[in-house]
């Protein structure tokens, strides 16, 4: 049993319903509380104290999820004892929900608490069979059998039952476990991935500084003003390359020494052609753009171009072709990209990581840009992507 399949240390509210549901049925379905109890075993002993020994079986069930075979154990002893030596008592339903947890909750070899589980239900046979021979003895052994035939597949079927409803329990959780880690693996390599990309940002970045610097030193002496213009240049450039490291070490992947899947470092003013490469696919999408384009940080326009290029890549693989796209680019305090869908033939995924690894990295590519992603089905419009990145000020970008 693992980490994540561990049961609770106590019972649970929901156990509750369940004990009383065992204790109320045991004894007004299965036994004659009203008659036999009554009168039942030693003259001395009163209904009330009969009712609250029928108790214990079922307030031990309320500890079944953890400790299942030894709470198996002790219905099994109250229900044996009971159904011996109390005359209309048949505890039948808590040995079976005890039963039941064991095969739950217990590894597979405790399947042999299925023979002593048994031993109750031979008891109420041999009752019975030996009621219905009071008129003619010979009908006993046939009652006696078929009875015993009948508890022998209730008893194994609530045994494998148990064991089913927990084997499935016990895949959906390794399962999930799966998606988690396959999710910090995604997220690990989008870090791994950005780092490499900021790396050759700030390199590109760096290189222009040195041209700019060299440029000024061979016209500082007969164009100040040009060499101050370079230097501007550089110290623009410079900040930029600061901010651009600030995010890459957020991000570095120790060790990872691939080389980058994309030097190029498309932006937004590459989205247009991304949307008509689309478009030209077959993809019935289209482009608006809202507010005057600014500059931005390679770091911030690659997150924007990102977010596009996978959402649109979502839409081909979930939505269909056949899906109607609107791409949005909102140029405002924030540069604003969303990527809605009509949803078209192949549906909508479920839940906003749903669309597997190329979501996963991507949220984090964008917060690592400062930014955040929210990706959800919108009810009865398809499926929205919508990312909100930071800007320049209007003031740093003019300048710029």
């Amino acid at each position: 049993m693992t980490a994540a399949t561990v049961p609770p240390s106590g019972p649970s509210r929901r156990d509750v319903p369940v004990a009383v549901a065992v204790w109320l049925l045991d004894l007004a379905l299965f036994s004659t509380a009203g008659t036999d109890l009554a009168g039942a075993g030693d003259p001395g002993v009163s209904t009330a104290g009969l009712l609250a020994f029928a108790t214990l079986g079922p307030v031990a069930l309320l500890w079944r999820r953890r400790s299942p075979v030894a709470v198996f154990a002790v219905v099994w002893a109250l229900g044996l004892v009971g159904t011996a030596l109390v005359p209309g008592y048949q505890p039948v339903l808590g040995v079976l929900v005890a039963l039941y947890a064991v095969g739950a909750h217990a590894p597979a070899a405790r399947a042999w608490v299925i023979v002593p589980a048994l031993a109750p239900y031979l008891v109420i046979a041999a009752n019975e069979a030996w009621l219905a021979g009071r008129d003619d003895a010979g009908r006993r052994t046939a009652v006696f059998i078929g009875l015993t035939l009948v508890y022998v597949l209730i008893v194994a079927g609530t045994w494998a039952l148990g064991w089913w409803a927990g084997s499935s329990r016990r895949r959906l959780a390794t399962a999930e476990r799966l998606r988690a880690v396959e999710a910090q693996r995604a997220v690990a390599d989008e870090r791994a991935r950005i780092s490499r990309e900021l790396h050759d940002i700030v390199a590109h970045t760096v290189t222009v500084m040195l041209l700019q610097a060299g440029g000024a030193r061979r016209v500082l002496g007969t164009d100040p003003d040009r060499a101050g213009q370079a230097l501007v240049h550089i110290e623009q450039a410079g900040r930029q390359a600061v901010e651009e490291l600030r995010r890459m070490l957020a991000v570095i992947a120790p060790g990872d020494t691939t080389a980058p899947d994309d030097p190029r470092h498309p932006g937004p003013a590459e989205i247009g052609e991304l949307v008509a490469g689309m478009r030209a696919g077959g993809l019935r999408v289209s482009l608006t753009v809202d507010g005057e384009p600014r500059p931005v940080d390679p770091s911030v326009g690659l997150a924007a171009y990102r977010t596009v290029q996978e959402a649109l890549t979502n839409v081909v693989r979930y939505a269909g072709p056949q899906a109607g796209v609107t791409v949005r680019l909102a140029w405002a305090d924030q540069l604003e990209v969303e990527v809605r869908d009509t949803g078209g033939d192949g549906g909508v995924p479920d839940g906003p990581l749903s669309t597997g690894r190329g979501l996963a990295g991507l949220r984090e590519r964008v917060a690592v840009a400062g930014g955040e992603l929210t990706a959800a089905p919108v009810a009865g419009e398809g499926f929205r992507v919508r990312a909100r990145l930071p800007l320049p000020p209007v003031e740093a970008a003019v300048a710029g």
